[in-house]
């Protein structure tokens, strides 16, 4: 479904843990950018390192190439749950639009490419380095340059890549052609596309996003929270009777380890997972209903291998931000 700019993944209609590019949510404040793959240039530049080095994509593609599973969701997916759950405006202004995603602003890859720290090694990263800024190259994207700076040690986590493919696929133009940041476990705003230059440096490096846009109790959010969803339309129309019902649940950092689901306040059942759980993947789950005529609500609520659980109710924030209360999912039966 598009959302201005934007384009929502119809979430009822994933059935693969891995989520096809051509399903798979896009977020763009503006247009894509299409980059021919031999012009690419990506530079590594700033104080904090010894030498400037500009890299083209088969130097990218000459380094070990390593491939991590998973999720990549927007710290605003699911804000209008907000609205339609717990009856609250969304409302603000910003140099921003807020895109109004329900369920469909996240998916689940297998990323490649290079660990980002190897490509930093190129340019020789000096003991004061503190903070690394990938920029896109959307460069006239209306909202602002989208440089997203990160703590050196996220930077130079293992899992932490410069993405060249997808699911095993070249990337798509609309999720970052030639080359993307890979962020496990972080919202999507770090994840930056068409990535351009990098910049290492001493000191702190400051962003709209991060200072204005992406903050939450006076703080930049950074990782992402612990969630689960049906697979349904919200809200759903079912036939009475038995029904398989899915869904997918992640929490960042820490494997999925149990779902439960719950039907009009009833005692919660132990959904089955049916995919390896993972650190920064999510795990589809599934478990029957017999369905009888009226209106229901179906909720589901996960747990991940730190005992974090999801929480019942979320305080509302200014940027509608990191939505992942139970969800009371909406279901009528004919």
């Amino acid at each position: 479904m598009r959302l201005g700019t934007s384009l929502e993944t119809e979430f009822h209609r994933l059935d693969s843990t891995l989520t096809p590019a051509g399903q798979f949510f896009v977020c763009n404040a503006g247009d894509s950018v299409a980059v021919d793959p031999a012009l690419y240039r990506l530079k590594i530049k700033g104080d904090a390192v010894e030498r400037v080095v500009t890299l083209g994509l088969k130097d990218l593609e000459a380094l070990p190439q390593h491939t991590v599973p998973a999720f990549l969701e927007c710290a605003g997916n699911q804000r209008t749950l907000f609205e339609k759950v717990d009856g609250i405006s969304i409302s603000r202004d910003s140099q921003g639009d807020d895109v109004k995603w329900t369920l469909g602003g996240v998916g689940m890859a297998e990323w490649s490419g290079p660990r980002l720290s190897d490509v930093l090694d190129l340019a020789g990263v000096r003991p004061e380095a503190e903070w690394v800024a990938p920029m896109g190259l959307d460069v006239l994207n209306p909202e602002c340059d989208i440089e997203i700076p990160m703590p050196i040690d996220k930077a130079l986590a293992p899992d932490t890549l410069v993405g060249l493919r997808m699911n095993g696929e070249a990337l798509p133009v609309d999720h970052g052609a030639p080359a993307r940041m890979i962020v496990p476990g972080w919202v999507g705003t770090y994840w930056v596309k068409w990535v351009g230059w990098i910049t290492v440096s001493a000191r702190e490096i400051r962003n709209y996003r991060t200072d204005e846009y992406y903050v939450l109790d006076g703080e930049t959010v950074t990782e992402q929270n612990i969630k689960s969803s049906l697979c349904l339309p919200f809200p759903a129309r079912l036939t009475r009777g038995r029904h398989r019902i899915a869904g997918f649940a992640r929490s960042p950092g820490h494997p999925v380890e149990r779902v439960e689901w719950s039907v009009d306040g009833g005692p919660w059942s132990e959904a089955e997972l049916l995919s390896e759980a993972t650190r920064w993947g999510w795990v589809r789950f599934a478990f029957d209903w017999t369905a009888e005529p009226g209106a229901h609500r179906i909720r589901t609520r996960a747990r991940d291998a730190a005992g974090r659980t999801q929480p019942d109710r979320v305080e509302m924030n200014p940027g509608s931000l990191l939505y992942n209360a139970v969800i009371p999912h909406p279901v009528t039966v004919d």
